[in-house]
C-alpha cells in the first residue's frame, strides 16, 4: 500500500476517509496507562506550594480589585434570568435582557433550570460557588489531560497536575472566565473527564450530551465520537442531550417552546447588545465581520471557511484518536468548536489548558530544546498580563490593573475594529489566526504522516508498549504536541504517542 507521505494531499484526504470508514483498526481507548513521572513525590512537593501560591495571589488581586474581579457580569445574567423565571414566569426568559450589563440569556432552558435551583445561594453565594467550582474544574482538567497522555494515577501525576494548575490560571481565557463568572471551565471539565473515560464504560458520552444540553457548542464532540466509531458513547451522548431537552420541556415548557422554535433569533440577540465584530469575539465570523462590511458576504465566506476547516480538522482528530493520540484529537475538536461558533469570546478559549499540557509533555520528554521555547512562547502569547489598557489599546494610569492578553493592545469597541491597520488586524485576531494556522498545520501533518493500516505485513512478535503486535511507526511521524506540532527526528521516539490504551496496530501504542 502506498505511504501517505508519497501521495498528493487530495489523495491523502481520500485515503484518510477510507481508513476511517473501512480499514483502520479501532480498539478500546483507556485500557492501559503505563507512564510514570520520575521523582513523583518531589514533583508533588513543588506542585502543592505552587498551586497554593497561585490561589493566594489570585485572592489578593481579587480583594484589592473587587470592582474588576468580583462583579461577575456574566454570572449576574444567569442569576437574574433564573430569578425572573422563578418569580414572574417563563415567558420573560428570552424576551428581555438581564444582569448588570443588561445582556440576553441565550442558553437552553435546561441551563436556566440549573440556575433556578442555585437561587437559594443568593448572588453572593453563587459567586463563591462558581469560583470554587471553576478552580476545581481547572485542576480536574489538568489531571485528566495528563491521564489521557498515558500517565497512571500517582503522586507524580498529581504533582504535574498541580504545577500545570499553577501556570494555566494565569492564561487570559482562564483568568477572564473566573472574572466574568462564566461556565466555560465547568463545561470543559465535564467534556474532558467524560472523554477521558475508557471506551468500555457504559456511561461514556453522557457528559458530552449534558454539556451540549447546557450549551449547544459541545455537540461537535458527538460527531467526533461517531467518526472514531465509538457508537455506544455517541448514542449515550445523543440520549443525554435529548433527555436534557425533554427535561427542559417538562419543567419549563413555555420557555422551551420559545427557545427551540426561535433558536436562530435568540442566538443572534447578542449582536444587538455586543457586536459580533468586537475584538473580544475571536471566531471566524468575528474576524470576517471586522474585515468585511457586508453581512451577506460575511455569511457566505464564513460557511465556506468553516466547512473546510471542520472537514480537515475532524478527519485529523479522528485519525489522531485511532492512532492512540486521544488528547490531541480532543484538543483539535475543541479548537474547531471555537473557530466555527458565531461567537467565541476570548474567555471561551479555555481549551488552551489541555493544549498547554500537550506542549509541556512534549517539552519534558523531548531532547529538543525547541519544545521548551514553544511551550514558553505559548504561555507568553496566551498569558494574562497586569496592564492598564484603555479602549484605544494604550496605557492609561486612570484604569486599574487588569489581566489583559497581548491581543488587547489594539483599539476596540465603538466600531474601532473596522479601522485597524495591518498590524492591528493581526494582533486583534491573534487568537483566531493562531488557532486556524496551528489546527491546519497539525491536521495536515497528522493526515500525511500517520498511517492507520500497515504498509506491509507486521512481523510476528513485534512488541508494543503493552506487549501487543505493533506496526512500525512511519519515519517522521508528527510530534503532535497540541496546537504546535512538527515532525520528530527519526531516531527520537515520538513522546506524544499518548498510548493511554489503544491497543493493537497503530501509532502510539
Amino acid at each position: 500500500m502506498e505511504s501517505p507521505k508519497d501521495m498528493s494531499f487530495h489523495r491523502v484526504l481520500v485515503s484518510s476517509c477510507r481508513e476511517l470508514l473501512t480499514l483502520a483498526p479501532r480498539t478500546p481507548y483507556g485500557t492501559t496507562r503505563d507512564k510514570a513521572f520520575g521523582r513523583g513525590r518531589l514533583l508533588l512537593l513543588v506542585g502543592v506550594p505552587a498551586a497554593l501560591l497561585t490561589l493566594g495571589l489570585w485572592a489578593w488581586w481579587s480583594l484589592t480589585q473587587t470592582d474588576i474581579f468580583w462583579k461577575m457580569f456574566d454570572l449576574s445574567v444567569y442569576h437574574n434570568a433564573a430569578a425572573e423565571v422563578d418569580d414572574r414566569g417563563q415567558y420573560i426568559l428570552y424576551e428581555r435582557p438581564f444582569g448588570i450589563w443588561q445582556l440576553p440569556f441565550i442558553y437552553p432552558p435546561f441551563s436556566a433550570y440549573i440556575f433556578v435551583k442555585l437561587l437559594p445561594l443568593g448572588f453572593a453565594g453563587l459567586k463563591w460557588f462558581m469560583t470554587i467550582s471553576s478552580f476545581v474544574s481547572i485542576l480536574a482538567v489538568c489531571w485528566a489531560s495528563w491521564g489521557m497522555l498515558g500517565y497512571r494515577r500517582s503522586w507524580g501525576r498529581l504533582g504535574a497536575a498541580l504545577v500545570t494548575f499553577a501556570a494555566v490560571v494565569w492564561l487570559e481565557p482562564v483568568s477572564w472566565t473566573l472574572i466574568w463568572g462564566q461556565v466555560n471551565l465547568a463545561l470543559l471539565a465535564i467534556v474532558l473527564l467524560d472523554l477521558a473515560q475508557p471506551d468500555s464504560r457504559w456511561w461514556k458520552g453522557i457528559g458530552v450530551g449534558l454539556a451540549a444540553g447546557f450549551k449547544l457548542t459541545p455537540a461537535i464532540f458527538i460527531v467526533y465520537l461517531v467518526m472514531t466509531r465509538r457508537f455506544k458513547a455517541a448514542a449515550a451522548a445523543v440520549a443525554a442531550f435529548f433527555a436534557s431537552v425533554l427535561f427542559g420541556w417538562i419543567v419549563l415548557p413555555d420557555a422551551s417552546q420559545t427557545y427551540w422554535t426561535n433558536l436562530s433569533e435568540i442566538s443572534g440577540r447578542v449582536d444587538s447588545e455586543l457586536s459580533v465584530g468586537t475584538l473580544n469575539n475571536q471566531s471566524v465570523k468575528g474576524m470576517l465581520t471586522r474585515l468585511i462590511d457586508n453581512e451577506s458576504v460575511v455569511g457566505v465566506v464564513w460557511l465556506v471557511l468553516c466547512a473546510a476547516v471542520v472537514i480537515l480538522g475532524l478527519l485529523a482528530a479522528a485519525k489522531a484518536s485511532l492512532a492512540g493520540r486521544e488528547l490531541l484529537g480532543v484538543v483539535i475538536v475543541g479548537t474547531l468548536s471555537l473557530l466555527v461558533s458565531p461567537i467565541s469570546w476570548s474567555h471561551h478559549w479555555v481549551w488552551v489548558i489541555p493544549a498547554f499540557v500537550l506542549l509541556a509533555h512534549k517539552a519534558f520528554t523531548s531532547r529538543r530544546k525547541l519544545w521548551w521555547f514553544a511551550t514558553a512562547g505559548f504561555f507568553v502569547f496566551y498569558a494574562s498580563w497586569p496592564m492598564q489598557i484603555n479602549a484605544l489599546g494604550k496605557w492609561d494610569d486612570r484604569i486599574p490593573l487588569q489581566p489583559f492578553g497581548l491581543m488587547w493592545l489594539v483599539p476596540r469597541d465603538d466600531d474601532r475594529e473596522s479601522h485597524w491597520n495591518v498590524w492591528q488586524f493581526f494582533v486583534g485576531n491573534s487568537y483566531l489566526l493562531a488557532g486556524i494556522v496551528l489546527t491546519v498545520v497539525v491536521s495536515c501533518l497528522l493526515l500525511r504522516n500517520t498511517s492507520l493500516t500497515p504498509a506491509e505485513p507486521v512481523a510476528e512478535g513485534t512488541p508494543g508498549s503493552d506487549g501487543a503486535a505493533q506496526t512500525p511507526e512511519p519515519v517522521g511521524a508528527p510530534a503532535g504536541a497540541g496546537a504546535a506540532a512538527v515532525g520528530s527526528a527519526p531516531s527520537e521516539p515520538d513522546p506524544t504517542d499518548e498510548g493511554a490504551g489503544r491497543k493493537g496496530v497503530g501509532i502510539g501504542n
